[in-house]
């Protein structure tokens, strides 16, 4: 079988400013005053918890799909990336 050619940049626009994916979290308080006015949150997400989701990589630039995550993780592991 063919090793395939590893992602470095996003195939529809061509970006290499990264990638996102869209996850679940719990456990993240939220701050907001009795009149309903938002508080500081600066440090909402610290003791954050990733419940589910996460399983596609999307581009920070176009937001479209590039692939599945685990082929990342694979493209990770196979090049010494520690993730």
């Amino acid at each position: 079988m063919a090793k395939r050619k590893p992602i470095t940049r996003c195939p529809h626009c061509g970006s290499t400013e990264g990638i996102y994916t869209k996850t679940t979290l719990y456990n993240i308080p939220w701050c907001c005053g009795f009149g309903g006015e938002e508080q500081e949150n600066g440090e909402m997400y610290d003791n954050a918890e990733r419940q589910s989701g996460g399983e596609m990589a999307y581009c920070q630039n176009c937001d479209k799909i590039i692939c599945r995550m685990s082929t990342l993780e694979k493209q990770w592991r196979e090049s010494g990336v520690a993730r």
